[in-house]
């Protein structure tokens, strides 16, 4: 195993998802990218100065939050990327796994939305559905 790609989106289940895909790429000698994928806005109700608001909070949100994750990982001995991408998270998180030629996904079971009611929630269950490369989802 070479390259690790894991998702994370700032909720409990990826911080758990981005503790083993440490361990993974700790143990097995990989590279580990994290990605985050900023959320496309389609809310209607809003106008386009509050939608652009929104989305700039969001995109200083997950800046601040993936270079608190690249400082935490720096220590360790192995190759961290980390990305933002903005989109429909399932896509980009494929996407960007095949372009990097994953060998591994590693994603959370459950996002910031996500609901326990559902047995995976539906970015990580588009991610199992469509992935060209194993995936492993962590609860």
């Amino acid at each position: 195993m070479q390259k690790i790609l894991v998702a994370h989106d700032g909720s409990k289940s990826s911080d758990k998802a981005l503790k083993k895909a440490v361990e993974l790429a700790v143990k097995f000698n990989t590279s580990l990218t994290v990605l985050s994928v900023i959320p496309e806005l389609y809310l209607t109700e809003l106008s386009g100065v509050d939608r652009s608001r929104i989305f700039d909070a969001l995109s200083r949100e997950t800046t601040e939050a993936m270079e608190k994750i690249r400082k935490s990982l720096s220590g360790k001995s192995m190759d961290v990327k980390t990305l933002i991408r903005q989109g429909d998270p399932a896509e980009k998180i494929l996407e960007t796994a095949q372009k990097m030629k994953a060998e591994l996904i590693v994603t959370g079971s459950h996002g910031r939305h996500g609901t326990k009611k559902f047995l995976l929630g539906s970015v990580s269950s588009k991610v199992v559905d469509y992935s060209k490369c194993p995936v492993l989802v962590v609860k």
